[in-house]
């Protein structure tokens, strides 16, 4: 019981730092000038947090990418990527103020095939206007641990070709977004900052 005492002792003393440091990080980061121009202008004198929303969607892990798409085997999990989508682009319309970030391109082409003109155009708005952004922009984000270098390229130059493809120059991504890879690799880091 001694030394788990001692180590709640050490934990509760070196908290308070923690935060004081990250505070510091906070504030020395801080900037008055706008870093991204699709960003909200800075409020001067003020800590300004940006909080981007967004959602990862698996293409494929504990279901079938159907049963991720159409929301099926909820005992697994509950997902429905259709559904996701078909909220973000309708609440995006109601607030110009808003924003969405999206990763996974075969997703969001499966969703994009099966929608009317109308709700194409619409999309095309939010993208041309910065509301919804995609990042990354490959087919999916993939496992950086266990993944050659060739599939990477493949699949991330499917995803990129596609949004190019349907939105043009107003889709391509300026983030590098990995947040779900399980480790990261040497080789995804590299594509991830080659320009050619």
């Amino acid at each position: 019981m001694e030394g788990r005492t001692d180590r709640l002792e050490m934990a509760s003393s070196t908290h308070p730092r923690w935060l004081l440091a990250l505070l510091v990080v906070v504030i020395a980061v801080r900037s008055t000038s706008q870093a991204n121009p699709s960003c909200h202008p800075a409020k001067e004198g003020m800590l300004n947090i940006h909080l981007v929303c967004h959602t990862h969607d698996d293409v494929g892990w504990l279901k079938t990418v159907d049963q991720y798409y159409y929301g099926s085997r909820t005992g697994t999990q509950n997902a429905g990527v259709q559904y996701i989508l078909d909220s973000v682009v309708d609440a995006l319309q109601k607030d110009p103020a808003r924003k969405f970030i999206y990763v996974e391109s075969a997703f969001f082409f499966r969703w994009w095939d099966q929608q009317t003109q109308p709700t194409k155009d619409i999309v095309k708005r939010l993208v041309a206007s910065g509301q919804l952004e995609f990042i990354g922009g490959g087919w999916c984000m993939n496992d950086e641990g266990t993944t050659h270098y060739n599939a990477i390229i493949d699949q991330m130059t499917l995803g990129l070709i596609k949004l190019n493809e349907t939105f043009g120059e107003a889709a391509r991504p300026t983030v590098a977004w990995q947040i779900d890879p399980f480790g990261h690799s040497r080789e995804q880091v590299f594509l991830d900052v080659w320009e050619p």
